[in-house]
């Protein structure tokens, strides 16, 4: 498990996931556009919460992009070539 610390200053608890992470993820999301926030939701703690897909879009944009590179990596350029 990684831990990193958000510009707002809060701690983010992010789990090695599995296919199975990927695939609940696709399975939650209403199209491609938001399998990247089901996958953040599947795998980040966030001060010790689970974090829940739509609170992610109510945090602040620095700390989900922080999130999201951690998270995502080059899940992003992967997933445009499907």
């Amino acid at each position: 498990m990684k831990e990193i610390k958000l510009p707002s200053g809060k701690k983010a608890k992010i789990r090695e996931g599995k296919g199975k992470d990927l695939l609940n993820a696709w399975r939650k999301a209403k199209n491609n556009d938001e399998i990247v926030f089901a996958l953040i939701a599947e795998l980040v703690e966030i001060d010790g919460k689970k974090v829940i897909y739509e609170d992610l879009l109510e945090m602040d944009l620095k700390d989900v992009l922080a999130i999201q590179a951690e998270v995502v990596g080059d899940f992003l350029s992967l997933q445009q070539g499907i």
